[in-house]
């Protein structure tokens, strides 16, 4: 028979993969948006709102990433 019970460790490991898994991709996130905003042609083309979206995207996303590490840090 399987034992279905949760250790807290496993919990905690658990919850740690995810918050790294959520810090990765919000990395990632952050690198493509920031990319896209050094990217001369992407800037000479694209109305200044659409600019202005993308650096608020980006600074959402990097409060969401200090965020996601301080509970990692938390966590560990």
């Amino acid at each position: 028979m399987t034992d279905l019970t949760e250790k807290p460790q496993d919990s905690a490991a658990l919850h740690n993969t995810k918050l790294q898994a959520e810090v990765d991709h919000l990395e990632e996130e952050i690198h493509r948006i920031t990319n896209k905003l050094q990217n001369e042609g992407f800037i000479s083309r694209v109305p200044a709102a659409m600019i202005e979206k993308e650096q608020k995207k980006l600074a959402d996303l990097e409060q969401e990433q200090k965020k996601a590490k301080e509970l990692l840090l938390a966590h560990s």
